[in-house]
């Protein structure tokens, strides 16, 4: 006899009968777990009674599996399946072309699961009247679907429409797309849009160039990721106030960005505060900017961080000759990434000639 258990364990291989025995068995469960097990290869007959089961959980199980190849009859009896979340498995399999009614029956189909399948199926071809359609449909998210689809050119009239829409999660799919270039009109919307994901959006987006207003208010925004996103765009020159305000922010990632730009000169306050900011990143990405020269002090501090990321970009400098106490500190240090930083930095040196191989054997002694 056979039960649910001992197909799910696997451990002995059914036997055909074993198989024609538990598709029709009385369980669900038996039926269930024969429709999940991979052990045998359905033929045409295995599968037509698995698909026909009366149980909506063995027929989507068997929708599921995509090791057989189902016929057009089976194909259209599940995508009108009385239940919708067989309709929805059916819907996902990849091994059939749907023909245009069976599109058109998915895109309409009651269960928004399902519509939402049909949307981003390969074979749902975007013709202009497809595409209209979903892009005004009731659901927001059979509208940014299409939204988020490549494979069609909007006109002027859906860009509005789609940046002016009711819902965030629409308006954030149309500022990602790249195929329009937006008006000023819909910049300065985007910018100050209500939702710091869309503000974020259009704060990334280079095919526009800001006003001075539009910058500021970026650089000033109430989320911090606007604001990164601000200080990432090297297509507007930062006033010494929008530098000392970003070098502050409150956020590390902002900082970060900050210290990256390469778009100004720090001043000695600026690299001092930096080189002690709580932030290891901050740390890190001032040790790794290479336009300002750090005093012995400083070299010395760096180089003594409980922090390995610090430490390895103070080694990497090239802008500083390392004591030979320095050189054996590095040469002996317990770790191995910090000892190969300093083997690379010697061996750079040697390269150069500022340092000779004596002088590195007597820092090793």
């Amino acid at each position: 006899m056979i039960d649910a258990s001992a197909i799910e364990k696997g451990n002995t291989p059914l036997t055909p009968q074993q198989i024609m025995d538990g598709l029709v068995h009385k369980d669900e469960k038996v039926r269930l777990s024969l429709a999940e097990y991979t052990g045998f290869t359905p033929t045409f007959e295995l599968a037509e009674i698995g698909t026909t089961d009366k149980s909506s959980k063995v027929r989507k199980a068997w929708a599921e599996r995509m090791d057989w190849t189902p016929t057009p009859e089976q194909i259209e009896r599940g995508l009108t399946d009385r239940c919708d979340m067989v309709r929805w498995a059916w819907a996902h399999r990849k091994d059939f072309t749907a023909t245009f009614e069976q599109i058109e029956r998915g895109l309409t189909d009651e269960n928004m699961d399902v519509r939402w399948v049909w949307v981003s199926r390969e074979d749902n071809i975007a013709t202009p009247e497809r595409v209209e359609r979903g892009l005004t449909n009731d659901d927001e998210w059979v509208r940014r679907i299409w939204a988020e689809r490549k494979d069609f050119t909007p006109t002027p009239e859906q860009v509005e429409r789609g940046l002016n829409d009711e819902s965030s999660f629409v308006r954030d799919a149309w500022a990602s797309r790249k195929d329009f270039t937006p008006t000023p009109e819909q910049i300065e919307r985007g910018l100050s849009d209500a939702y710091s994901t869309i503000r974020c959006m259009w704060a990334k987006r280079t095919d526009c160039t800001p006003t001075p207003e539009q910058v500021q208010r970026g650089l000033t925004d109430v989320d911090e990721s606007v604001r990164y996103a601000w200080a990432r765009r090297m297509d507007f020159t930062p006033t010494p106030e929008q530098i000392e305000n970003g070098l502050t922010d409150e956020d590390e990632d902002v900082r970060v960005a900050w210290v990256d730009r390469t778009d100004y000169t720090p001043n000695a306050e600026q690299i001092a505060r930096g080189l002690t900011d709580i932030s290891v990143e901050v740390r890190t990405a001032w040790a790794e900017r290479m336009d300002w020269n750090p005093t012995p002090e400083q070299v010395e501090h760096g180089l003594n961080s409980s922090y390995i990321e610090v430490q390895c970009a103070w080694i990497q400098r090239n802008d500083y000759t390392p004591t030979q106490e320095q050189i054996k500190r590095g040469l002996l240090d317990d770790n191995k990434k910090v000892r190969k930083a300093w083997a690379d930095k010697i061996a750079s040196m040697m390269v150069a000639d500022t340092i000779s191989s004596e002088e590195v054997w007597s820092a090793s002694l």
